[in-house]
């Protein structure tokens, strides 16, 4: 496993030279010609001032402008069908390793596609796979082929996630209200970020508020408006795009990726990246800048790290947009809306123990036990409601769901598929259904 790290490490290492010096340019055939670095800030800027309204115009969206990007496998479909009770009226892609057929689906699954909108394509790795790759490594491709196979016009948002990723539709469009689509975001507040300890030993934490990251373009908050500055946490700067140039440049960073930017302290992807079991939520605006050539090509030369990693370091070598946090959880230490918690540090399974990986969020049961409190009246205060109302992503990590303490047997729950994703699917049901009651009980929108 040393080996394996070791590995990651120097091929990282190999691609942070690569990035320092690559001012390469992105083909159009999503988009218009792009570089990389300050090439590509100047000309971004340049088509932001021609084709976007004033910042101050309020940004209203609805289910019709979201697409959500889910990759899967075919013995994991059961998953995929338990989580159409909160997919319910949106688009949704899903990116398969080979072409789907009666066979190879649920039992009436293939039925019920259409009703809930449901698309899907296929994308085969040809790579012979080197010690440190693993099923997986090529998740993150699902929402550019989404992109892809959907069209730019069919979508202003895409949500990616996990097959066991639970997005609460009506939170998400809550926290994407007024935020201009055109604007190239790469959204979440569960960022990796390695660290050392007290006696020098690297530790790999998510979330992690010392992680390098952008506000949205114009936020502003009660909070954010005082000049707040949360404790343990980067000072994050406005993003207008969030680039590295705009994040060390900032107030209070001067230097953090060395005196003229030259360097980067850690590389995307290198233990600096968004959790794709959390989820992330992507702009038109990203996806304008990207051709699927660059895409197809970027995936097919290998990876060095895992499928969450590739998703923060491939856009981030193909655009130089790096993560923004939403901004409402940034100035509240009671909130996280991608996959909170309330565990403190936990470590799961081997892929934290081999890595010295420590998970600050991540309570599925936890989410669903404070809502069903919630709305029965119970012991929830005013953080806790706080953050029940901004949820926008649950990671159920079904590999640890048969533990899960839950009443599978609901009347109103129904399962297909292998016995052992029957936790897990009910997860997709339960969260569901119990974040719609609480919205109802506090009156909120339903989209």
């Amino acid at each position: 496993m040393r080996l394996r790290q070791t590995l990651r490490h120097c091929l990282g290492l190999v691609l942070l030279l690569v990035c320092a010096v690559d001012i390469g340019s992105v083909s159009a055939s999503w988009g218009g010609d792009w570089g990389k670095s300050q090439e590509s800030q100047l000309a971004f800027e340049d088509y932001h001032s021609k084709n976007r309204s004033n910042r101050s115009e309020a940004f209203k969206y609805t289910k019709d402008d979201l697409l959500i990007a889910i990759p899967g496998q075919t013995e994991r479909l059961s998953l995929v069908e338990a989580s159409r009770p909160w997919r319910r009226g949106v688009n949704t892609f899903v990116a398969l390793e080979k072409p789907l057929t009666e066979d190879s689906a649920p039992q009436g699954f293939l039925s019920k596609t259409a009703e809930h909108k449901e698309h899907f394509g296929t994308y085969q790795d040809p790579r012979s796979k080197n010690e440190w790759e693993k099923a997986g490594d090529l998740a993150s491709i699902a929402p550019f082929l989404a992109a892809k196979e959907m069209g730019l016009d069919s979508f202003k948002w895409v949500l990616y996630g996990d097959d066991d990723t639970v997005f609460f539709v009506d939170g998400a469009l809550d926290m994407l209200e007024n935020l201009d689509y055109n604007m190239p975001y790469l959204l979440s507040d569960d960022v990796w970020f390695v660290e050392d300890d007290a006696q020098g030993k690297q530790i790999n934490t998510h979330p992690n508020r010392r992680a390098p990251r952008c506000l949205p373009c114009g936020y502003h908050d009660e909070i954010a408006d005082t000049g707040y500055i949360p404790w343990l946490s980067f000072k994050a700067p406005e993003g207008c795009p969030c680039t590295y140039e705009t994040i060390c440049k900032a107030p209070g960073n001067e230097g953090y990726f060395g005196t003229n930017c030259e360097w980067l302290k850690v590389h995307p992807g290198l233990w600096y990246f968004i959790h794709g079991g959390a989820g992330a939520i992507m702009s038109l605006g990203l996806f304008r800048l990207i051709s699927w050539d660059r895409v197809d090509g970027y995936f097919m030369r290998g990876s060095f790290a895992s499928g969450d990693s590739m998703l923060t370091v491939a856009i981030y070598e193909m655009t130089g947009i790096l993560p923004t946090d939403p901004g409402y959880g940034y100035y509240r230490d009671h909130v996280q809306m991608f996959d909170p918690g309330w565990k403190g540090y936990q470590t799961k399974g081997p892929e934290d123990w081999n890595f010295d990986v420590f998970d600050k969020g991540n309570d599925p049961e936890g989410v669903l036990q404070r809502l069903r409190t919630a709305v029965h009246g119970g012991d929830c205060d005013n953080e806790c409601d706080d953050q029940l109302q901004h949820l926008v992503s649950v990671h159920i990590r079904s590999r640890y769901s048969q533990d899960y303490a839950v009443n599978v047997n609901d009347t109103d729950f129904r399962h297909v598929g292998p016995e052992h994703h029957r936790p897990a699917s009910y997860m997709h049901f339960a969260l569901d259904k119990w974040y719609m009651k609480f919205r109802k009980a506090r009156g909120l929108a339903a989209y």
